[in-house]
């Protein structure tokens, strides 16, 4: 029992350093970008005239600070994708879109249903403000990583649960 449960911790614990992995990265990508094209710090440092606006370098950077920066603001979508691919067992590649599919699905069921139970201008009346975000062009809670965590492990339990499951042949495709 005790192994069993360790086991599934370990599992659980692997599954979390796949979206972890490119943090590093993306926090160096924001961090360079962000500081060698603020203004502030550009006009301090005398370098307006080789990283300032307009320039080549300063293009470079403000990709690089994009690039970090898009990963940050998705970590949601990439933790429910990366829990659902290191919790499967088997078909990794179907529980990942599984695991996405079902973020986009989560986000806008909790949209409809604050929707629905109080209205368009209801929502922020009932709610306190900053709990409603844009989750992808989806009104939804905002849940932020935990909400990925969340469906990545339930897209994973339900994956390794029913993916062997053949339905018949006029309902496959």
């Amino acid at each position: 029992m005790k192994d069993k449960i360790f086991g599934v911790l370990q599992r659980v614990g692997r599954s979390f350093m796949l979206p972890i992995a490119i943090l590093p990265v993306a926090g160096l990508f924001l961090g360079i970008g962000g500081a060698f094209t603020n203004e502030t710090m550009l006009k301090t440092y005398n370098l307006m005239g080789i990283l300032g606006p307009g320039t080549a370098a300063h293009s470079i950077l403000q990709v690089l600070n994009d690039c970090g920066n898009i990963v940050f603001a998705n970590l949601p979508i990439i933790f429910a994708i990366g829990i659902a691919i290191g919790m499967a067992k088997k078909e990794k590649d179907v529980a990942a879109l599984a695991g996405a599919i079902a973020y986009f699905v989560m986000n806008a069921a909790i949209g409809a249903m604050a929707l629905n139970a109080y209205g368009a201008e209801g929502v922020a009346e009932h709610l306190k403000n900053g709990s409603m975000t844009s989750v992808l062009g989806v009104n939804s809670l905002q849940t932020g990583v935990f909400g990925g965590i969340i469906v990545g492990l339930g897209t994973a339990a339900l994956h390794n649960r029913f993916y062997k499951i053949q339905l018949p042949q006029v309902l496959s495709f």
